[in-house]
């Protein structure tokens, strides 16, 4: 009887834990969902392209300016369309923030 109520106990933790995964997984897909009509309205066409190429050679720093863009962008912060020549500053920013880092002890 204790094996069966054991087993019952671990699969019921089972089955939360995948419904906890999806429902993380649904929440992800949203947020990219948004974040993607974010940055069309808020990159040009070229920016974009641009992104994307960064995106193919460095996809941690695509991740990281996608979210600054993003993150600026609900903050109301853009009053016209980022273009090339902007999201290269902000390439080169995100790029000197990541060069520039001190290990505390």
């Amino acid at each position: 009887m204790e094996l069966k109520s054991i087993r019952q106990q671990k699969l019921e933790e089972l089955q939360k834990q995948q419904q906890a995964a999806q429902a993380q997984d649904f929440i992800n897909q949203q947020l990219e969902g948004v974040k993607k009509t974010v940055l069309q309205r808020w990159l040009t066409t070229e920016a974009r392209e641009r992104l994307a190429m960064v995106k193919a050679a460095k996809p941690a720093l695509a991740q990281q300016v996608e979210t600054s863009i993003f993150e600026l962008a609900q903050a109301g912060a853009f009053q016209e369309q980022i273009d090339e020549t902007r999201l290269k500053d902000i390439l080169n920013q995100v790029s000197e923030e990541k060069k520039n880092f001190r290990i505390i002890k």
